[in-house]
């Protein structure tokens, strides 16, 4: 069976994950049938998989990169060999790159306050306070649908549509069902002004919509290009993971744990959210400047 028609199959059966995750192994495994060869499946060698590394390390990718594209590899053959298609993995540990844990970049307080005064549409500003108080992936916020969001008023719950038609009040708490990697839900909670925001978007877009239509129904890429754009107007370099990054940074700078950070964040190991402890470690530096200084040593 040729290797395009084992990576169709193997679509297929990955079929229920987001469609972010279905249409990045597709990208993925079209490159490499691009690169060695639509050839018969049992026929790809380490060889194959080894000038697939050296392509893509002359177009500079990153080694995160590298790596995520030859797990997506090595899952289609671990699906091909459960169908007794081949019989071994080509893909070894030798091809597989190192990849540093180096610190998510993030925005700076200032830069957060620069973006959200310049941004004059409801939506984009809907968005990015979302992403900014939650840390939600794309592909999480653009699944939300009314009917996955709840509001909690003095003990007793209520759909979002019984908020539409009365108003918000000061204490109301949001609670936005999301599923994230491996099909794993949470609830994720907002109030206070971000609530209101997304109360005032919603009843602007309410008209349009019903319970099973996104409330943000724009594609994956309109969302970055969307976000892309409102920082080149203030040469700010952003995007929505960007954004996910300064919303961990910025919890744990509060005094946030790290357990909570890693629920927030939908994180399956602690040992992700662990990165965002490095950054932690400037509010150390600050700390102990302070204290030098004000110690007559």
């Amino acid at each position: 069976m040729k290797l395009s028609e084992c990576v169709e199959l193997f679509l297929s059966y990955i079929s229920d994950k987001s469609p972010n995750t279905v249409r990045n192994y597709r990208v993925d495994l079209n490159q490499f049938i691009k690169i060695v060869g639509d050839k018969e499946v049992d026929k790809v060698t380490k060889s194959d998989v080894a000038k697939f590394r050296m392509v893509l390390q002359s177009q500079k990718r990153k080694s995160s990169t590298l790596a995520r594209k030859l797990a997506t590899l090595n899952s289609l053959y671990q699906y091909l060999i459960d169908l007794e298609l081949v019989t071994v993995s080509p893909i070894t540990k030798s091809h597989r790159p190192k990849v540093s844990q180096r610190i998510p970049s993030s925005l700076s307080n200032e830069e957060v306050k620069m973006i959200l005064k310049h941004i004059d549409n409801l939506q984009d500003k809907a968005i990015v306070v979302l992403l900014l108080t939650t840390g939600l992936r794309s592909s999480e916020l653009l699944s939300i649908k009314k009917q996955n969001i709840l509001i909690e008023r003095d003990g007793q719950t209520f759909s979002i549509d019984k908020i539409l038609e009365d108003s918000l009040k000061e204490n109301d708490i949001a609670y936005i069902r999301v599923v994230g990697k491996g099909d794993k839900e949470r609830e994720v909670p907002i109030t206070g002004k971000p609530l209101s925001i997304l109360v005032e978007y919603l009843k602007e877009v309410n008209p349009y919509i019903d319970n099973q239509t996104p409330i943000f129904p724009i594609s994956y890429h309109t969302l970055w290009r969307k976000i892309k754009t409102i920082g080149k107007k203030l040469a700010i370099t952003v995007h929505p993971h960007k954004l996910r990054h300064t919303a961990a940074t910025m919890a744990l700078a509060s005094g946030a744990e790290l357990r909570v950070i890693q629920e927030l964040l939908g994180h399956a190991s602690p040992t992700t959210t662990a990165r965002y402890a490095k950054v932690g470690q400037k509010q150390l530096l600050k700390a102990t400047k302070a204290l030098s200084e004000n110690i007559d040593l």
